[in-house]
C-alpha cells in the first residue's frame, strides 16, 4: 500500500443499470415440430437466418419453415420459434416460451384457428402481441382483445403464401421503433395482393380485420387495426412506454443507495417519468408541443407528483409513493386525406 493510500482512501463502486429482458422488436413463431421423425429442434430456439431453421430439422414444406422464410424476407433479424407439441394446449407452449425472453409478437403457423382465442387470451394476460391470418372474412377471436390483429384472405388455396400475411406484417411493423410507425400502407414481400372490392373491404372493417390489396400500382396493407378496433401501433407504443417507465424508475432503486421519501426523492421519480415521455415524443408516439390558432400552447405531455409534505405518515411508513400521474397526447397518424380545391381561369 502506498503512502497516498494510507492518507486518502477512495473506494469507487460501479452501479450498473438493470438490463431489461423485454423486447418490442422480435416475434415468436408457434408451430408444429418438423415433419421429419428424426428432427429434434429445441422446444424454444432463436434463429438468425433461414439456414438455421433448416438445420434444426424443418423441411421446406413445413409450415414453420414457410413462416420463417416470410419473416426473414420481410426484415426479421432474430426469430424465436416455439414447438407446439402434439396434443399440447397452446398456452402450455407459450408458458414454456416466455421463459426465453426477447420476443413480443406471437405468430402462429400451422396452428388450428380454433386455438386463436386461447392465444389472444394468453397474449393479453402476458403483455404480448398476437397476429393471425384467417381464410375468409370472419373474425375468429371476437372483438375483446386489444393485443390481437388479424388479416383476411379471400382464398388461401389460391394464395398459399398469404396464410403467412400476419408474419410478414409483424416482421415489417416490429422493425420500426415503437411509436414511429403505422401498420397501414406497408408493402410486404412474398405476399400477394388480393382482389378485395371496396364493399368487401368495408365488411372486413366491420370485423376489425385487415387486408392486403393493390392500389394505384402499389400493394399495401389496410387498415392496421387490432380486433378491438384500436390501432396496432397505439397498443404497441403503450406497452413500450409502460415498460420503459417501469424500467427507468426501477433502475433508480437499483443504482442508488436509496431514494428518499422527500421532495428530492419524489423529483427523481418524476424525472424518470419525464425521460420516458420525452423518449416517446422523440420516437413519434407522443405529440410535440403545438400551438392553436390563437397562439395558445398545447403541450405534448404533463406530469404531476405528490408534495412530500402532503403524503400521509401511513404511506411513508409503507414506503409506497402514490399519486404519480401523467397525461400525454398521442401523435397518431394520418391515414385518410380530404382535399377540396377550386380551379379558376
Amino acid at each position: 500500500m502506498s503512502l497516498l493510500d494510507t492518507l486518502v482512501k477512495v473506494n469507487i463502486s460501479v452501479s450498473t443499470a438493470v438490463a431489461d429482458a423485454a423486447s418490442f422488436e422480435n416475434m415468436l413463431l408457434v408451430g408444429p415440430a418438423p415433419s421429419a421423425a428424426d428432427a429434434t429442434p429445441p422446444d424454444v430456439g432463436v434463429y438468425t437466418e433461414l439456414a438455421e431453421v433448416k438445420a434444426a430439422g424443418w423441411a421446406a414444406s413445413d409450415p414453420v419453415y414457410l413462416g420463417a422464410s416470410i419473416a426473414f424476407a420481410n426484415g426479421a433479424t432474430e426469430l424465436y420459434i416455439a414447438v407446439n407439441k402434439k396434443d399440447e394446449d397452446v398456452d402450455v407452449t407459450l408458458d414454456r416460451a416466455i421463459e426465453t425472453p426477447g420476443w413480443y409478437g406471437i405468430a402462429p403457423c400451422g396452428i388450428d384457428k380454433a386455438k386463436y382465442t386461447a392465444i389472444a387470451t394468453w397474449a393479453d394476460a402476458n403483455t404480448k402481441f398476437f397476429g393471425f391470418t384467417v381464410d375468409g372474412s370472419v373474425n375468429p377471436v371476437g372483438e375483446g382483445f386489444a393485443r390481437a390483429f388479424g388479416f383476411a384472405s379471400k382464398s388461401i388455396a389460391t394464395f398459399p403464401n398469404n396464410a403467412y400475411t400476419h408474419i410478414a406484417m409483424m416482421a415489417v411493423g416490429l422493425g420500426y421503433d415503437a411509436g414511429s410507425e403505422t401498420w397501414a400502407y406497408k408493402t410486404l414481400s412474398g405476399i400477394e395482393a388480393e382482389p378485395f372490392t371496396q364493399t368487401e373491404i368495408n365488411a372486413l372493417k366491420e370485423e376489425n380485420l385487415n387486408c392486403y390489396v393493390a392500389c394505384a400500382g402499389k400493394n399495401i396493407t389496410l387498415d392496421g387495426r387490432t380486433v378491438s378496433g384500436e390501432w396496432i401501433d397505439v397498443i404497441r407504443f403503450r406497452d413500450w412506454l409502460q415498460n420503459d417507465m417501469q424500467k427507468g424508475i426501477y433502475n433508480l432503486f437499483v443504482t442508488n443507495p436509496k431514494v428518499p421519501f422527500t421532495s428530492k426523492g419524489i423529483t427523481l421519480i418524476q424525472n424518470q417519468m419525464i425521460a420516458s415521455l420525452k423518449k416517446g415524443q422523440k420516437q413519434g408516439g407522443i405529440a410535440d408541443t403545438e400551438y392553436d390558432e390563437d397562439g395558445n400552447e398545447i403541450v405534448g405531455f404533463t406530469t404531476s407528483v405528490p408534495n412530500a409534505a402532503s403524503v400521509s405518515n401511513a404511506e411513508k411508513a409503507a414506503r409506497t409513493l402514490k399519486g404519480c400521474k401523467f397525461t400525454a397526447r398521442l401523435a397518431g397518424a394520418i391515414h385518410l386525406v380530404e382535399v377540396n380545391g377550386n380551379l379558376v381561369s
